[in-house]
Order: structure tokens, then C-alpha cells, then sequence
């Protein structure tokens, strides 16, 4: 592959992502770190992490209103769930409160032949907020190539929600039909 098409196959994998952050921006609070989630969890103890105005999803992702509060239980192995409230509203000012910042998440170099040269993977690294240290969340994108083995399978499912924050677990919510999936993964 040259590298006018590798680029131009790069281009046509892009995702669109939203880099959540705490820098104020247009449009008011998107989600809401930490605290008690504004929709309740199922299932006590859980540990909320993140309450998200669905508005803010990358169109075609997830809900299109409402928010979207997620939480991990313990007990064996860790696991959690992403509860959906079409009705629910974010506070406008919240402790935890986090701004969204729209972004393009470029495909892992795992993704197509040609992009493991290092010159690739010193782009993506640029850019994955993993590296970068610029969000506690990522809304939609691609996702990380985790050494659990289960990148291929999920590579058409809907991203949703990567946490970066107070991690591991990362935590990954994945749209599943009219469900969700949440996977913490700890390295």
C-alpha cells in the first residue's frame, strides 16, 4: 500500500468521538464525573462513574436524548451496567462536570496492513486521548486494542463510551441492540 492510499484509507476509517473534559464549552454540561448518577443504578454497591446527556453522542450512537448513567459492581469478577433514562436532565452546574470538545478518532494501527509502520503509530498515539491525557471520557470513536483479544469482535459494534479517568478499569460501554454492554478492562 502506498502512502497516499494508506492515508486515504485512514481517512475513510475515521470516527467521529467527543473528548469530554473539564474546560467549559459551548453548550453546557455534557456528563457529569463521579457523585451519584442521575439515573439510578439497578443494583447496590455500585460505583457511578459517569451520567451522560445522550444529546452529545456522535449522531447515530446510542440514545438521541435523555441521560445515560454508568457504574460498575464488584464481586468476582468486575462488572457493571449502563442505565437509560429518556426523560432525565443533567443538572446545569454539577460537581464533576465535564464539556464536550467534538474530535476525529483515527483507527488503531491494528486496524489495515500498512499502518504499523512508526511513523502511523506515532499519529494515533498524537491523538488517542489513552495518550494524550486530555479527556476523562471519550463519546463514540474507535476503540483501544486492549490485550484481551476481543478487538476483532467488536470492531462494528457501537462505541458508546470510553472512561480514561481514575483508571483501570477503563470502563467501555458498547451499544448492544436495544441494550448495553458494559466491559471494564484492567491490563
Amino acid at each position: 500500500m502506498t502512502e497516499a492510499n494508506l492515508s486515504d484509507e485512514v481517512e475513510r476509517l475515521v470516527r467521529p468521538c467527543v473528548l469530554l473534559g473539564r474546560t467549559p464549552a459551548p453548550g453546557g454540561v455534557a456528563a457529569i464525573w463521579g457523585g451519584p448518577g442521575v439515573v439510578p443504578s439497578p443494583s447496590t454497591p455500585a460505583r457511578h462513574w459517569l451520567s451522560i446527556d445522550c444529546r452529545f453522542l456522535p449522531a447515530g450512537l446510542g440514545p438521541a436524548s435523555g441521560v445515560l448513567s454508568i457504574y460498575t459492581f464488584h464481586g468476582g469478577r468486575e462488572r457493571g451496567a449502563a442505565v437509560h433514562d429518556s426523560r432525565a436532565v443533567l443538572p446545569p452546574v454539577a460537581d464533576g462536570a465535564l464539556y464536550a470538545r467534538p474530535a476525529r478518532s483515527l483507527p488503531p494501527p491494528d486496524t489495515l496492513p500498512g499502518t504499523e509502520t512508526a511513523d502511523y503509530v506515532r499519529t494515533w498515539q498524537a491523538v488517542c486521548p489513552l495518550y494524550t491525557g486530555e479527556a476523562a471520557a471519550v463519546l463514540g470513536g474507535w476503540h483501544f486494542p486492549w490485550p484481551d483479544d476481543d478487538w476483532e469482535e467488536l470492531r462494528e459494534r457501537p462505541l458508546l463510551v470510553w472512561t480514561l479517568e481514575e483508571s483501570e478499569p477503563w470502563v467501555e460501554v458498547w451499544g448492544d441492540g436495544p441494550g448495553f454492554q458494559i466491559i471494564p478492562r484492567i491490563t
